[in-house]
């Protein structure tokens, strides 16, 4: 009874640790408060999961993890602290597969993306950091955002060497294969470099 109790509060704890991602849109239907967001995150070289990842069987969603990058996003520009993981840095994330379109609701305001981290290790917490420093802005009346393409380039020994907004408007088509719409009603709000 007691390690059924203990396993239970482990679970509980982990969970509370987790970041909670801003959630998927699966059509272009918003609140008034809300804007679908339109963009992808890539890495370049690509992580090589065969030897550059660890892999263990847990019930904590190690596969999530460790196939995605989590950008902690906020009204404020606040650049996450690589030197510490916070859960509530990440509380609204940006959750995106590598190199995949990404399709979610977010608050209907100025977004900042404050960092992001992604798992080569889940048991050891072996990560990668990426830097923020970025934001979109909503423009007036618009359902929904094309942000672009967040692409994050690294030398041999995982430091970030560049990082550019690049322009792939024909992802908003791949996304919006799942989610229905038109790429029409889609307007354009590129990422800009926190100054």
């Amino acid at each position: 009874m007691k390690k059924a109790l203990l396993v239970v509060l482990c679970l509980a704890l982990q969970a509370c640790a987790l970041p909670r991602p801003l959630p998927p849109a699966t059509d272009l239907k918003t609140e008034a408060s809300e804007v679908i967001v339109i963009g992808k995150i890539e890495l370049v070289p690509p992580i090589n999961g065969e030897f550059e990842q660890r892999r263990y069987w847990n019930v904590f969603g190690e596969e999530r993890m460790l196939n995605h990058v989590l950008m902690a996003t906020g009204a404020k520009n606040r650049p996450v602290d690589a030197s510490a993981f916070a859960g509530s840095d990440f509380r609204d994330s940006l959750e995106a597969e590598w190199g995949v379109p990404f399709i979610v609701k977010a608050p209907r305001q100025r977004t900042f993306l404050n960092g992001a981290v992604t798992y080569l290790d889940v048991r050891e917490q072996d990560r990668l950091w990426f830097p923020g420093g970025y934001y979109f802005d909503v423009p007036e009346g618009a359902r929904a955002v094309y942000i672009g393409t967040l692409r994050y380039h690294r030398n041999d020994f995982n430091r970030i060497t560049k990082v550019e907004v690049v322009d792939e408007r024909r992802d908003i088509a791949a996304a919006l294969k799942t989610a229905g719409g038109a790429p029409l009603q889609v307007r354009p709000s590129l990422l800009k470099r926190v100054r």
